[in-house]
């Protein structure tokens, strides 16, 4: 688990210690709609890691901290004041510019994560879960597994030959590719 935490510190911007970014794109200004929300799933996994593995608190926490502090300085701009933008490691925090849903749900997040420590774990069927098993998948069907024929000669011949074709075919593709 500490592997995977320390491998997020791509994640990371060199410039704001904690403060976290979409290393594909942020800093290039190429960001397409989904990478905008990247941070928001990041964010919520990350908090949601300190719940079911606590010994991860003292590495995670400050990155969320940092982070959510960056992330509402960001909620500053736009016509109504309050949008938030994506470069949260902006210097002095001042708005980016930009706008949209991935931005206010990635700034959302980081803050939200804050309360991780208010809310319960996630349930179990010991700790509050409602959901319970269903060989069936709810169908309320009660009709016998699917079965299926014997594999007769002939099906083991046919597919031998039909094996032997593809073979064939991809031997000699790669040959003439080759010559």
């Amino acid at each position: 688990m500490d592997g995977v935490i320390d491998g997020l510190d791509v994640f990371f911007h060199k410039d704001a210690p904690n403060v976290m970014f979409e290393v594909a794109c942020e800093t290039n200004g190429k960001c397409d709609v989904d990478q905008k929300s990247f941070k928001a799933y990041l964010t919520r996994w990350m908090a949601a890691t300190t719940k079911v593995a606590p010994w991860t608190r003292e590495k995670i926490m400050p990155r969320l901290q940092a982070s959510a502090v960056a992330a509402a300085k960001q909620c500053s701009g736009g016509a109504d004041g309050k949008t938030c933008g994506l470069k949260w490691w902006n210097p002095g925090g001042v708005w980016d510019g930009l706008e949209g849903v991935g931005e206010q749900m990635s700034a959302l997040e980081a803050v939200q994560a804050m309360l991780i420590d208010v809310v319960p774990g996630p349930v179990t069927q010991d700790t509050g879960g409602t959901s319970k098993s269903n060989p069936s998948a709810g169908s309320e069907s009660q009709d016998k597994p699917i079965t299926f024929n014997t594999i007769s000669t002939s099906d083991k011949a046919g597919a031998g030959i039909l094996t032997t074709l593809v073979l064939i075919g991809i031997i000699g593709g790669a040959w003439w590719m080759v010559s």
